[in-house]
C-alpha cells in the first residue's frame, strides 16, 4: 500500500507541474516577444533488479508513477505589431538581440522594448545596453567587433559644400528668339552657407541657346567640355530636342571674393544620365515644344546639421540611422543578431532574457540575414506567442489529472481504512 501512495503523490506532483508551467503561459499572455513553455513527463519503473521473471519468461514490473523530464520552451515566432517608438525593433525569423549588463555578462533576448538612457546608449527594460556593430563617419566597416549601441545625442555633423549639381528642364522650342528662361537652385559652400545659383538662357535661333551663371546676382565664369573659363556657354540641340553641345560636361566656376572666406571654387553640372552600364544616358535638358521649366534638381552640399531624430532601416538589416536637423540621415550602428545550435538548451533569465548553457553551444553572432540569422522590423513588437486556447484546455487536462491522481490517493486510504476494521 505505501507504494501506491507514492505512486499517486508522483503523480500529483507532475499535475502541479503542468498547471504551474500552464499558469506560467497565460500570466505572460501579453509579455512582449515571451515563448510558452510545456511540460514532459517520464514513466519512473523499480529498478532491474528487482525484476521478476513469471513461468513464461515475461517480466512482471509494477510502475513507479510518473516524473517530470523536462520543461521545453516553443520559439515559435510571435505576431509583429507596429509600435509607435523608433527604439523599439523585432526580429522575424532566427536569432537573439545581444544584451550584455553592467559586469560584462551577456545575455540575449527576443524582446526589442528599447529606449535610450540619459548617457545614449541603447537599453532594455531592465538596463542592459544593446550590443551592436558601431558606425564610423556614417559606414559600418566589415570586422568591426560588437559593442554597446551608443546614439551620439547633440552630435552635431559638419557641412558639405556643393561640388556636383543637376537640373532637368525642357526648354521650350516655341519660345519666340530672345526668350529668357531662368533654372535656380540652391547649392552651398565649404561653411555650409546656401546659395542661389541661377543659370540664364537666352534663345539665340532654332535650337540654340546662350548661358549665364549668377551665384547670388555676382557674375560665375562657365567652362564648357574642359575648355578655358568664359562669361557665357553655348547650349545646341539637334531635330529631336536632344542636347547635342556640350557635348560631355559643363563647369560652373563661382567669384570666390562674394563667399567673406569661404570656398565653392567649381560646380559640375550634370548634363546627361548615366547608363547602368557606365556609359553616357540621355540628356538632362531637352528643347521641346511645351513650357520652359525644371522638373528636378539635386545637388551634393549640405549645412551642418544637429541630431533630431533616429531610425531603424526598413531593408531588414537592422541599421540604426540618425536623422539630422539639415535633412540628411547617417548610419550610426547595425544590431548584432545571436544563433544557437540548439536554442531549446538555453536557459531562462527572468526579464524576458535568455543565458547560454552547454545544451545551447556558444552563440554565433552576426549581423541580421546572414548565417542563417532572420531580419529586424524597426518600430515594431514581436507578441507573445502564447495561444490562450490551448492553455486553457492543458489547464482542464492537468486539472483533471490532479483530481484523478487524488481520488487514488482517497482510494487507498478508504482500503487502509476497510483493511483495520478486519483487524
Amino acid at each position: 500500500m505505501p507504494f501506491s501512495f507514492s505512486t499517486a503523490l508522483s503523480g500529483l506532483r507532475a499535475s502541479s507541474d503542468a498547471l504551474s508551467t500552464t499558469g506560467n503561459n497565460i500570466a505572460n499572455a501579453n509579455t512582449i516577444a515571451f515563448k510558452s513553455s510545456s511540460v514532459s513527463f517520464a514513466d519512473v519503473f523499480a529498478s532491474a533488479s528487482g525484476t521478476r521473471i513469471n513461468g513464461a519468461g515475461g517480466v512482471i514490473q509494477f510502475g513507479n508513477g510518473v516524473r517530470t523530464a523536462a520543461t521545453r520552451t516553443n520559439f515559435a515566432q510571435g505576431n509583429i505589431n507596429e509600435s509607435a517608438s523608433a527604439t523599439n525593433a523585432a526580429i522575424q525569423g532566427n536569432g537573439f538581440f545581444v544584451v550584455e549588463d553592467g559586469a560584462g555578462f551577456r545575455a540575449f533576448t527576443r524582446a526589442g522594448d528599447f529606449a535610450l538612457n540619459r548617457e545614449g546608449y541603447l537599453v532594455t527594460p531592465g538596463g542592459h545596453k544593446v550590443l551592436g556593430y558601431m558606425a564610423v563617419d556614417g559606414k559600418i566597416q566589415p570586422g568591426t567587433p560588437v559593442a554597446p549601441i551608443k546614439v551620439p545625442l547633440g552630435e552635431v555633423i559638419p557641412p558639405a559644400m556643393t561640388t556636383r549639381a543637376t537640373l532637368r528642364a525642357n526648354l521650350d522650342s516655341s519660345a519666340p528668339v530672345g526668350a529668357v528662361f531662368h533654372a535656380p537652385i540652391q547649392v552651398f559652400d565649404s561653411r555650409g552657407v546656401a546659395h542661389v545659383l541661377d543659370l540664364t538662357f537666352t534663345k539665340q535661333g532654332n535650337g540654340q541657346y546662350n548661358v549665364t551663371a549668377t551665384l547670388d546676382g555676382t557674375a560665375a565664369q562657365l567652362s564648357a567640355d574642359g575648355g578655358a573659363p568664359t562669361n557665357q556657354a553655348t547650349f545646341t540641340f539637334d531635330a529631336n530636342g536632344l542636347l547635342q553641345a556640350p557635348a560631355n560636361s559643363l563647369a560652373i566656376l563661382p567669384d570666390q571674393s562674394t563667399l567673406d572666406g569661404a570656398a565653392l571654387p567649381q560646380i559640375d553640372l550634370e548634363l546627361y544620365r548615366t547608363n547602368p552600364d557606365g556609359s553616357q544616358g540621355p540628356s538632362n535638358f531637352t528643347n521641346y515644344s511645351g513650357p520652359s521649366a525644371v522638373s528636378a534638381t539635386d545637388q551634393n552640399g549640405f549645412a551642418a546639421g544637429s541630431l533630431n531624430g533616429i531610425s531603424i532601416s526598413t531593408d531588414s538589416t537592422g541599421t540604426l540611422y540618425g536623422i539630422f536637423s539639415n535633412g540628411q540621415t547617417r548610419a550610426l550602428a547595425q544590431f548584432a543578431l545571436a544563433s544557437f545550435n540548439s536554442q531549446d538548451g538555453l536557459r531562462h533569465l527572468g526579464n524576458n532574457l535568455f543565458g547560454e548553457t552547454p545544451a545551447s553551444g556558444q552563440p554565433s553572432i552576426g549581423p541580421a540575414l546572414t548565417g542563417g540569422r532572420g531580419e529586424v522590423v524597426g518600430s515594431a513588437l514581436e507578441q507573445s506567442n502564447v495561444d490562450i486556447a490551448t492553455e486553457f484546455t492543458e489547464l482542464i487536462v492537468a486539472q483533471r489529472s490532479f483530481q484523478a491522481n487524488s481520488r487514488v490517493i482517497s482510494t487507498i486510504n478508504q482500503t487502509l481504512q476497510d483493511l483495520m476494521q478486519v483487524i
